[in-house]
């Protein structure tokens, strides 16, 4: 839905009357605040429900808990079909957001358990996987039913055709939803603690080293979920405004800024497997990704800036995967639904806020200009090198303070 969401709205508020593509001018801005807020309701739902569902997962099971989650992502796809009121939007948009927390980082979890530790980096790699080939062919699939059924309905069943994609989304959560009762619940014995209390218990009697290293982690999660929100806002208006505001050619950035990512995920979990140490393969992805970001606001050219788009990606998509194992693999059994939602807590409200953040960042300092060592350089640098320098942080409080545990201890 991702690219059919602005039309959407426009076409509820009565703005657009025909199609996109037969209007000429599209007044996107008229539907600006709604937009923003059903990005930001995603994110401030997922947030909280993500701590809190990865705790009670542990305590109560995590196969029921993401069937439950997708069971709720079939309700809202259903209910953007049933309603047409931009506020009913807004409510299943943030319902949405509490499906991902209840099946993202649980599912990670259950992978966790279910897998042996040399083989745990290449699972939660491809589950990694399978969320960037959707990030690749999900907007033109949506796009695709969009113009069918637009083809069918013409041009007066306009909003019914921009919503003929949540159609597709509740059919294929439904079927997937049926497909977890294939899922073999955790057994119970050394992998499962007891209750709530349980949880606390198992919380409270971490090793010293690894709860600091489980708590340098959460603060690494929050200070890049900031630097990423900074840096997704800041991104699309740097390359509008400074190198290319062809809507084709920022399309083929993102497309392929997701496709080399892929292969970068699946070598990262072989990788780690492999060698049997994750925290290496982790540290060059911190430190070359975020050292790349200092280089992308001084790229004016197209292709200079696909390059170090394609770096960022795969040396991002080398870390995020390997911290998660090293996560997984310092967390006890049964306490990793806990243990991976606290971490998704901290990591979407720094998102939450970065987003916010890097908007009046870039309205500070987008049309002002630095003298550096006798270059002239845009305002741009200002989020970009702040979001860098984060980056750089949190590689530095990960190298000295998370310890990894034994390649023979699981």
């Amino acid at each position: 839905m991702s690219p059919l969401f602005p039309y959407l709205v426009l076409a509820i508020k009565g703005v657009l009357r025909e199609p996109p593509e037969a209007a000429g001018t599209v007044e996107a801005h008229v539907g600006a605040v709604e937009l923003g807020a059903l990005m930001a309701a995603f994110m401030a739902a997922r947030a909280p429900v993500a701590g809190l569902v990865g705790f009670l997962s542990d305590a109560l099971g995590k196969r029921g808990v993401i069937m439950l989650g997708m069971g709720i992502y079939t309700a809202a796809a259903l209910g953007f079909l049933a309603f047409n009121d931009l506020t009913a939007f807004v409510g299943l948009r943030a319902l949405q957001g509490v499906a991902s927390a209840m099946v993202w980082p649980v599912a990670e979890a259950y992978l966790a358990e279910v897998t042996p530790k040399w083989s745990r980096g290449k699972a939660i790699s491809i589950y990694s996987s399978s969320m960037l080939i959707a990030q690749v062919a999900g907007p033109s699939l949506g796009v695709a039913v969009y113009k069918l059924c637009l083809a069918a309905v013409g041009p007066g069943g306009l909003i019914l055709a921009l919503k003929a994609p949540m159609a597709l989304l509740a059919a294929t959560c439904a079927v997937s939803t049926i497909t977890l009762l294939l899922l073999p619940p955790i057994s119970r014995g050394s992998t499962r603690v007891e209750g709530l209390r349980g949880v606390i218990r198992g919380l409270r009697d971490l090793p010293p080293t690894v709860s600091r290293s489980l708590k340098v982690m959460y603060i690494n999660g929050l200070v890049n979920g900031l630097a990423m929100g900074i840096l997704n806002t800041a991104a699309v208006a740097y390359v509008v405004e400074e190198v290319v505001s062809d809507p084709l050619y920022i399309g083929i950035f993102f497309t392929v800024f997701s496709l080399v990512a892929v292969p970068a995920t699946m070598l990262a979990g072989w990788l780690t497997d492999r060698v049997r140490r994750r925290k290496p393969v982790a540290l060059v992805g911190y430190f070359a990704g975020r050292a790349a970001m200092f280089l992308l606001p001084l790229t004016r050219s197209y292709v200079l800036l696909l390059a170090v788009g394609v770096l960022i990606s795969m040396v991002f998509s080398l870390s995020a995967p390997s911290m998660r194992a090293l996560q997984a693999d310092l967390a006890p059994p049964g306490l990793r639904g806990t243990v991976f939602g606290v971490q998704q807590l901290f990591y979407n409200s720094g998102v939450l806020m970065g987003a916010l953040m890097g908007g009046y960042i870039v309205e500070a300092y987008a049309e002002r200009s630095f003298r550096l060592l006798g270059y002239d350089l845009t305002g741009y640098i200002v989020p970009f090198w702040l979001a860098g320098g984060m980056g750089l942080l949190t590689a530095s409080l990960f190298a000295l303070y998370v310890e990894e545990p034994s390649p023979h201890q699981d």
